[in-house]
């Protein structure tokens, strides 16, 4: 049992050298998943290629820290290893300092440990799940088709299990419903008024670690995971974008995970379920960002963006094209400045928005949660070129 070091991901599996076919390091995080550990695994078994056919198991492999653990998770993954050895599943059991035992922490040298395999052979693919969420059949074979298509990042689509959606009372579950329904609507706003060349519409909202992968030479890029506690897929997804990295959100790469109240992390899916469950029934007091709002977001970011193709604009022309577009901003020689020598539109437009936060108006209060969906789909209806039963809102 190893403890950390400074140089933490370095020790990892390090007796354990990568076969020279692996082209996809796959990481999973383990604390306590007894109840779960066993199907998530079991969703590895057999994956198959977009013809239906099983993939070769030498093509990937599994890296598995479990730490801190005091329930059978660690016996059972042994067991699956014993009886499963055509599968490249290799596990880490690790006992952790208060300061260490952190979800960011131990997803961070997974990553950085997987990296670092796959760079032996030359580059490949980081994909990255969760102890209590079993992947598609297809979950392999089709993050590596986006990555193909041109993504260097891939968010795959989080569904909750089935039996686990039936588990969850009344209240809880049709806040979890209206959310997606919401969070999906501008997923697809965005796709229609952005109109990304590596996300198109059909697209979603979700790029957290239930499924996500990434490019070796992307990592490498970005610089890595950043140092946070938690939400560190959050976080890592704000560095990618201020580096432009091309992301796809896609409906055809999909995990199924559970549904518990109490987490392993102090945020994340499992806090907001227990924040709508303790909602209840006061459905009346569910405001979010108005779809006013999140046009005016886009619309003004797709503006920013053809500005920024304009690098050879005068400065006397930028200040009267940034005062038609973002009004509520006070131009200033800084934020010309950062606009010519800054390398990346999104880190660019991170520093427009911190601008935009501290002259904020209010000009959009928040509304009822109902009131956005029916706001949202009126304007998808708006974008579209056909009929909205045929975009990707469900």
């Amino acid at each position: 049992m190893k403890n950390p070091t400074e140089h933490f991901s370095d020790s990892l599996f390090s007796q354990l050298k990568i076969l020279p076919t692996v082209k996809s390091s796959i990481v999973i995080p383990v604390k306590d998943e007894e109840t779960y550990i066993l199907k998530t695994l079991s969703s590895f078994a057999k994956q198959i290629d977009l013809f239906g056919d099983e993939i070769n198991p030498e093509l990937f492999e599994i890296l598995i820290l479990a730490n801190n653990c005091s329930d059978r998770s660690v016996a059972i993954i042994k067991d699956f290893q014993h009886n499963h050895p055509q599968l490249n599943i290799y596990l880490e059991e690790v006992t952790l300092s208060p300061v260490h035992a952190n979800i960011g922490y131990v997803r961070r040298n997974l990553m950085e440990c997987a990296y670092s395999r796959l760079c032996k052979n030359g580059g490949g693919i980081i994909l990255t799940t969760d102890g209590d969420t079993m992947v598609a059949p297809d979950w392999i074979s089709q993050t590596q088709q986006e990555i193909y298509n041109g993504a260097e990042v891939v968010g795959g689509r989080i569904l909750l299990s089935e039996d686990e959606l039936a588990g969850l009372d009344e209240f809880t579950l049709l806040h979890h419903l209206k959310d997606e329904k919401y969070q999906l609507l501008i997923a697809e706003l965005e796709g229609k008024i952005i109109n990304s060349e590596y996300d198109p519409v059909p697209r979603h909202h979700q790029h957290f670690n239930g499924s996500f992968a990434i490019t070796t030479e992307c990592y490498a890029k970005s610089g890595g995971v950043p140092v946070v506690n938690h939400l560190e897929d959050c976080a890592f997804f704000e560095k990618l974008e201020g580096i432009d990295a091309k992301i796809r959100h896609s409906h055809q790469v999909t995990v199924y995970t559970s549904a518990r109240c109490i987490g392993r992390a102090e945020v994340g899916l499992s806090y907001q379920l227990n924040v709508w469950k303790n909602l209840g029934n006061h459905i009346d007091e569910y405001f979010v960002e108005s779809c006013d709002s999140i046009v005016n977001r886009f619309t003004q970011k797709r503006k920013l963006m053809k500005l920024w193709k304009s690098k050879d604009v005068a400065q006397s022309d930028f200040n009267q094209i940034m005062n038609k577009i973002a009004p509520e901003i006070i131009v200033e020689e800084e934020i010309y400045t950062s606009f010519i020598n800054t390398r990346y539109f999104g880190e660019w437009y991170r520093k427009v928005n911190q601008l935009k936060q501290l002259n904020s108006k209010n000009r959009f209060p928040a509304v009822h949660i109902d009131k956005a969906i029916e706001d949202l789909q009126t304007k998808v209806q708006d974008y579209s070129n056909h009929n909205f039963a045929q975009t990707s809102i469900l």
